[in-house]
Formats: structure tokens, sequence, C-alpha cells
């Protein structure tokens, strides 16, 4: 009994210590987040703290699995919270022949100034495999630039129609 429990505070203990600290992202002035990471051999759960720059902002994100031999990252799921409750899944979109794995978000709505956690749960065959990813996100309001742009079409549209009819 003694032995069962000391395995069993063991392996809690191990599954513990496979989870870091939060890494925290920043986007570029672009709006892109690139991030990678080579986790150690066996179960992880990688997560980031980010918030998105732009109000109403849609959001992209890929990750992509790479090889060293015949070993690789085998993801279980990627997904966002807002530290409360899960709201976004990755969905793994391809494997290919050699066991390479891609998963991507598409249009996805977050909301600036808010809190959010991106978690990478998976395993690793061997310490040295690597996995890559970018999030995107883009701003779903013009900025005035573009409104203005648009203002001065459309008005040189309507000088010519003018200019035609009169």
């Amino acid at each position: 009994m003694k032995k069962t429990l000391i395995a069993a505070a063991l392996a809690l203990g191990a599954t513990f210590a496979a989870t870091a600290a939060p890494i925290s992202l920043a986007f570029d002035s672009d709006g892109a987040a690139v991030l990678w990471n080579k986790p150690a051999a066996g179960s992880f759960v990688d997560e980031y703290v980010f918030e998105v720059p732009y109000a109403h902002t849609g959001f992209s994100g890929s990750f992509t699995t790479s090889l060293l031999g015949n070993k690789d990252i085998d993801f279980s799921r990627i997904y966002i919270t807002d530290g409360a409750a899960k709201l976004f899944d990755f969905v793994q979109t391809s494997t290919d022949a050699t066991g390479s794995e891609q998963w991507t978000l598409n249009n996805a709505t977050l909301t600036s100034g808010v809190g959010y956690h991106l978690f990478l749960e998976g395993s690793s065959a061997l310490r040295g495999t690597l996995y890559t990813g970018e999030l995107s996100v883009v701003s779903s309001v013009p900025e005035p630039g573009t409104w203005a742009l648009a203002l001065a079409g459309l008005g040189a549209i309507g000088w010519l129609s003018r200019r035609r009819a009169g």
C-alpha cells in the first residue's frame, strides 16, 4: 500500500513537472507572433499568454511539428481560453507520410484587453524534436487611412459621372 502511494505521488509530481510557467507572447507591428519550442521527451503542456493589439480582432494560427530522425511531437490538443473557459480549438488539418502534423485555427474573433491563454498539449518521443507556430491578428475595423482612400475613390467616381453627364 505504501509503495503504491509513493509511486502515485511520484507519477503526479512528474506530470506537474512537465508543465512550465506561462510564456508571454507579443505581436509585432504587422500583427504577427512567432513561437517555437523543443519540449523534453514525454508528455508536455506548454502555455502561452497574450493580448490582442486591436479591438474586435480576427485571429488565425497554425502549428507544425518537425521530425528528428523518425521521431516527432504528437499534439493531443491545442486550444485558447480566456483564463476561465475554453474558447477555440485548433484542428489538425494534415499529417504527412513522415508523421509531421499541421494544426490550424482560422477566423476566430478575439477582443483587445482580455488576457488569453494558448495551450499546446502533447508528447515528444525524443528530446530535440521541435514545433513551430505563427499567430496573426487582423483588425476588423478599417483604419482611418482606409476610410479616407475609399471616400476619395467614391468622390472621384462621382465627379467623373457628373462631368460626363454635364
